[in-house]
């Protein structure tokens, strides 16, 4: 199972730069997609903002493609997902700078034993934090960001 965050979602609903990676990805993959309750919370207000109303056609369709057993909708288990992320913190902070959010995605991921991280994220360090925990990360990292990878 991959993790899908927030903006490979998006792209996936929306005409982006990044939609036809997105879209190759789903094609070539038949591994189910794992979307969490955090990057599902993020997709509302996205969409909400991206068409101007909660619950758009975009909305709807996420909805449905968790019908699909290739789309998996993952329950946030808070304690297990916050210890997740303070030991991420505790182990990376001092040494890259990431996001509170992006670091619950990178535990989500982790205490949903999704082997790997489909993000186009590439200016917040989510991607390198997921690289730095051991996750594979799609689209594969820059030589920039594979430079602050942490180990």
């Amino acid at each position: 199972m991959d993790y899908a965050d927030t903006n490979f979602v998006v792209g996936l609903h929306f005409r982006s730069a990044n939609s036809g990676l997105a879209e190759k990805f789903m094609r070539r993959h038949a591994v189910p997609v794992v979307v969490g309750e955090l990057t599902e919370l993020e997709c509302r207000g996205v969409f909400a903002r991206l068409t101007g109303k909660s619950d758009s056609e975009a909305w709807e369709r996420l909805q449905a493609r968790f019908d699909d057993e290739m789309w998996l909708r993952q329950p946030v288990v808070w304690d297990r997902v916050a210890a997740k992320a303070r030991a991420l913190l505790d182990r990376f902070a001092p040494r890259l700078t990431v996001g509170s959010m992006d670091t619950m995605h990178v535990a989500a991921a982790l205490v949903g034993d999704c082997p790997r991280f489909l993000s186009f994220d590439a200016a917040s360090n989510a991607r390198v934090l997921a690289a730095s925990a051991r996750l594979a990360v799609w689209p594969e990292l820059s030589p920039e960001e594979k430079s602050r990878v942490v180990r």
